[in-house]
C-alpha cells in the first residue's frame, strides 16, 4: 500500500503491524522521511516499508503497483487532477483509494474563527483557498501562481467530475476518525483496467 503525504508514517503503521502489509510512504519533506525511516526501524519494520521524497503529481512507481493508496489531507495542497491521475495510474484494477479532503465548510469555519480571534492574515489565506476552490469548480482549472497550484477545497461533485475521466469511482464514505464533518473520507475504486493518463 502507498501513503501519499505520509509525514512520519502514522497511517501506514497499523496496516504494517496488524495486517503485515508492505508499505510505501511518500512526502515532499525530507525531514519527515528521515523521521519515518527511524521510527519504523526502531519498531522493527524497516524491511517492510520504504519511503521516498517526491511530489504526489509525479510518483516514481510503475503502473498498477499498489492495492491500496491512502491520501489524507494532502490533496488540497496539490494540483488535484494530476495527483488523482497519478494515484489511479499506480493503483491496480479494482484497487482502493482512501481519500480525505478539505471541504468548503472546513475553510469557511476556519475563516470565521480566525476573524473572531483577530488573525487577519490567517483569515485571508482561508478566503483565498475558498475563492480558488470556487474558481476551480466553475472553470475546471485549478488556479496557480508561478506554476505552483493554489490550495483549494474539494467536494464530492468536483471529485466525481475528475474521477470519471480517470477510470475511478467513489464507492462510499467512511466514518471520520476525528469526527470532523468538514474533512470527509471517501472510498474510491479503480474501475477501468486501461492505462490512465497522468497528464505529465
Amino acid at each position: 500500500m502507498l501513503d501519499i503525504g505520509c509525514g512520519a508514517g502514522q497511517e501506514l503503521l497499523p496496516f504494517v503491524q496488524r495486517l503485515g502489509a508492505r508499505g510505501v510512504g511518500v512526502d515532499i519533506l525530507p525531514d519527515a522521511m528521515e523521521m519515518a525511516r527511524k521510527q519504523f526501524a526502531k519498531a522493527g519494520y524497516a524491511g517492510q516499508v520504504e519511503f521516498h521524497c517526491c511530489e504526489a503529481e509525479s510518483l516514481p512507481f510503475a503502473d498498477s503497483t499498489f492495492d491500496v493508496v491512502i491520501c489524507r489531507l494532502a490533496l488540497p495542497y496539490t494540483h488535484n487532477e494530476k495527483a488523482l491521475a497519478e494515484m489511479g495510474r499506480v493503483l491496480r484494477p479494482r484497487g482502493t483509494i482512501i481519500l480525505k479532503i478539505h471541504h468548503l465548510r472546513y475553510y469557511w469555519r476556519r475563516f470565521w474563527l480566525a476573524l473572531g480571534e483577530g488573525e487577519i492574515r490567517k483569515a485571508g489565506g482561508d478566503a483565498r483557498s475558498m475563492v480558488c476552490g470556487a474558481l476551480s469548480h466553475v472553470t475546471g482549472r485549478q488556479p496557480s501562481r508561478r506554476q505552483t497550484p493554489r490550495e483549494v477545497f474539494q467536494t464530492r461533485w468536483m471529485l466525481n467530475r475528475i474521477l470519471a475521466r480517470l477510470g475511478l469511482q467513489i464507492r462510499g464514505e467512511l466514518e471520520n476518525s476525528d469526527s470532523n464533518p468538514h474533512t470527509p473520507v471517501f472510498v474510491i475504486e479503480k474501475v477501468a483496467s486501461g492505462k490512465i493518463n497522468a497528464g505529465r
